[in-house]
């Protein structure tokens, strides 16, 4: 998600990512908010069912990539609530590295 993150966007998005922790093994989640440049409050619910649902599928480890420190705070907040492991990075590329993806390009052409 880019710019402004709403409820309403997190929860179409909801089933999408719901589907695609389904036929990923221990998956480890990147959160790349790099071009965020606010979020409805009202958001803060329906990312709970995200990292509930992440944490229910068997994920283990939620990195951040972002400037923004009220996303990140809120991030972590939940990701805590749901006992997965935090990281933080400053570059996608960090982000990868650090998620044992290697020879990734951070934004594919």
């Amino acid at each position: 998600m880019r710019g402004h993150i709403t409820r309403v966007l997190a929860e179409q998005q909801f089933d999408q990512f719901r589907t695609l922790l389904v036929g990923t093994p221990s998956p480890c989640w990147i959160i790349e908010q790099l071009e965020l440049t606010a979020f409805d409050p009202g958001a803060v619910p329906a990312g709970a069912r995200w990292f509930g649902s992440f944490k229910d599928r068997g994920g283990e480890q939620v990195i951040f990539v972002s400037a923004v420190s009220a996303a990140r705070m809120v991030a972590a907040s939940l990701a805590f609530a749901v006992h997965a492991k935090i990281a933080a990075c400053d570059t996608l590329q960090e982000a990868y590295d650090r998620a044992g993806l290697v020879n990734v390009e951070p934004r594919p052409r």
